[in-house]
């Protein structure tokens, strides 16, 4: 996950910006009215955001009395998202947020959406809470669709409050394969509580981030595998080795806890890949067939 600044914005400016581009007179009004409930649970959120205790917060069918969860939506979609609604600058300021436009969730696809992070069917009057509002990818948004945590530790990971330190968490295993296959886990950080950690682990299995950085990996071997076996052709294992490291170093600087710092960790780290794994990438079929003349000498 990738951190984020909390918008600099209040849902006071969105509820009014929102408002201003209402062209319905009862709609518009609603909403205005509507803004001290919203406030109060913009409130609830802020203060139990930071200590990981959104999950506290109650479900609800609507706002007031004159704005159901159904109406909250269609003035989120129809009127706060809508291109060219005085609140869209709003809404554009909070998706473009990451760098180089990184889903937060993932930190490999692009951001296409704003994520509710507490889903809006259950949770109406938190629809324009700048702070509930998460920029993601498509997919990120699907996986996490409208589930609700009971507990503390079935939360996902929330970018603008969960801070997971520069420590080594995200690790790379691999596997003495033909071609050399990779699997990524989680390594609890000292600083992190049991709750912290379930939710690492639940963020990695919701967002399938397995699956993903699996397939990322496969992608990253097939780019470097040429490469590689020039440098082990004149080089050898140190050479692998001290140019895997190179590559860990460089990812590592920009982000310790990327799949691909991850890989390269793996990769360096093992004395079957620098040894002959790398010549395994390109050409796994060829290896198996040597592997199998050689049992049978």
């Amino acid at each position: 996950m990738k951190r984020l600044r909390p918008p600099a914005i209040s849902a006071t400016d969105t509820v009014q910006a929102c408002a201003a581009g209402i062209t319905i007179p009862d709609r518009a009004q609603a909403l205005t009215d509507a803004l001290p409930t919203i406030m109060r649970c913009e409130a609830e959120y802020l203060q139990l955001g930071p200590a990981g205790q959104l999950y506290r917060i109650l479900p609800s069918l609507g706002v007031t009395a004159a704005i159901d969860a159904a109406l909250m939506g269609i003035i989120y979609k129809n009127h706060f998202a809508r291109q060219g609604s005085p609140s869209r600058v709003l809404y554009d300021r909070i998706r473009m947020a990451p760098e180089f436009s990184l889903c937060p969730l993932c930190g490999q696809r692009i951001v296409a959406t704003v994520d509710h992070y507490l889903p809006q069917s259950r949770f109406p009057a938190l629809n324009l809470t700048p702070a509930n509002l998460v920029p993601a990818c498509s997919d990120c948004n699907k996986r996490k669709l409208a589930t609700v945590p009971a507990r503390a530790e079935d939360q996902t990971l929330h970018p603008y409050f969960d801070d997971l330190g520069n420590e080594r968490w995200l690790i790379a295993s691999i596997q003495p394969s033909s071609p050399p296959t990779v699997s990524f886990d989680i390594r609890a950080a000292k600083i992190w509580d049991e709750i912290l950690t379930a939710r690492v682990r639940n963020h990695f299995v919701v967002m399938g981030l397995s699956e993903l950085y699996v397939a990322q990996a496969a992608s990253e071997l097939a780019d470097i595998s040429y490469g590689l076996e020039g440098v082990g052709d004149t080089a050898g294992p140190v050479g692998i080795r001290q140019h895997l490291d190179a590559q860990f170093r460089s990812c590592q600087a920009r982000d310790p806890n990327s799949w691909k710092t991850a890989l390269y960790e793996g990769l360096r780290d093992s004395d079957w890949f620098c040894d002959e794994g790398f010549g395994l990438i390109r050409n796994p079929r060829q290896a198996n067939e040597q592997a199998m003349g050689h049992a049978l000498l």
